[in-house]
């Protein structure tokens, strides 16, 4: 492992107790240090990916919402129409199709999330995509 050395600044206090802990657990404060940044990171890390998953009511309520419409639409231009009559557009996304607002573009969720997966839509629709707002 590449290490280098960093320089930090401490209240005598909270030094005089990590030196205190090194002591006890016959270790060093840099690795003290080292163990808690690491845990402070990996929960940052854990909390940033909670963050990113989509809620679950707003997957519920989206299905509520579009399932008759995805269902029933016959082609990549009717879907287009029918999802854009809510205030919605697909747009390809890592080798699926995610779902956003048409006012601010903000993705919502995948459409697998709401049961319909771009594979679903491929074998129903044939070749194609969906509609890119930018393209008019």
């Amino acid at each position: 492992m590449n290490s280098r050395t960093v320089s930090i600044q401490l209240p005598a206090d909270l030094a005089l107790a990590v030196h205190d802990l090194a002591t006890e657990q016959e270790g060093t404060v840099a690795k003290i240090v080292e163990d808690l940044l690491v845990a402070h990171l990996a929960a940052h890390k854990s909390a940033k990916k909670k963050k990113e998953a989509v809620d679950p009511r707003l997957v519920f309520a989206l299905q509520k919402l579009l399932f008759r419409d995805m269902a029933e639409a016959t082609g990549w231009d009717d879907l287009d129409v029918r999802l854009r009559r809510h205030g919605y557009f697909l747009r390809i996304a890592w080798g699926g199709l995610s779902l956003h607002t048409e006012t601010s573009g903000h993705k919502l969720c995948n459409t697998a999330d709401l049961g319909f997966s771009y594979v679903t839509f491929l074998r129903r629709f044939g070749p194609g995509k969906p509609k890119d707002p930018r393209d008019g």
